[in-house]
């Protein structure tokens, strides 16, 4: 009762400011300080909208992403657009005291120009072609990553365009309610891949394995 009471101030990308109730804002996992990276957190969620949000709220302009099982990339592309309306929010607002990054600074090619943020990952032909003419400012490809040959010329391929040379978000929704085994597959090939930097977060949207869990952990109170 008192934390639906309680009220933060919320500061928006574009300046403006508001107080909203605590209950309506998420935690957002900040990527690991810890000199050895740590294995990645593994969400999973039942239903496509609060694994959409999941993505969106976890993802900070400071990340890469990729979804695989994108279908017509309409995830990834909300991810871009967040990234994009939140790219002058900084994690820390500097305070008077602090200098300022000069312009120069900011602005000089840090050799990631070229590369994209997002990347979505599906094995339709039907599906990639509708995302790249529905959105051209995303990347999309066409990986079977269940194939450990293409799992391989993907990472490859973030090398070479993604932002960080790796993404450090990964959704995953092949089919939706794909079986349990096929889902822990994918999990398992993204973690066990030599990624140039392990991913911070895997979000899996399943409802088998969403539900397994839950039987699973009431099983274990």
């Amino acid at each position: 009762q008192e934390r639906s009471k309680r009220r933060v101030l919320v500061r928006y990308s574009k300046g403006a400011t508001y107080r909203v109730r605590a209950y309506n804002l998420l935690s957002v996992l900040e990527p690991s300080v810890h000199k050895d990276a740590l294995p990645p957190l593994v969400v999973v969620t039942p239903e496509t909208h609060i694994y959409r949000r999941i993505a969106k709220v976890h993802t900070t302009p400071e990340d890469s992403f990729m979804e695989i099982g994108c279908d017509y990339g309409i995830t990834v592309d909300k991810i871009q657009t967040s990234i994009e309306e939140a790219g002058n929010v900084p994690k820390e607002w500097p305070s008077e005291t602090k200098n300022e990054v000069p312009i120069d600074e900011k602005n000089e090619d840090d050799g990631n120009s070229a590369r994209v943020s997002c990347v979505g990952v599906d094995r339709s032909i039907e599906s990639i072609d509708i995302a790249n003419e529905r959105y051209s400012s995303c990347k999309f490809l066409l990986v079977n990553v269940l194939v450990p040959e293409e799992m391989a010329t993907l990472r490859t391929t973030c090398e070479s365009s993604l932002q960080g040379e790796a993404p450090s978000i990964i959704c995953v929704d092949i089919n939706g309610n794909r079986e349990i085994d096929g889902v822990l597959r994918c999990v398992q090939m993204i973690m066990n891949e030599k990624w140039k930097r392990q991913p911070r977060m895997i979000i899996v949207k399943s409802r088998f394995l969403y539900w397994d869990l839950k039987e699973r952990n009431k099983q274990q109170e």
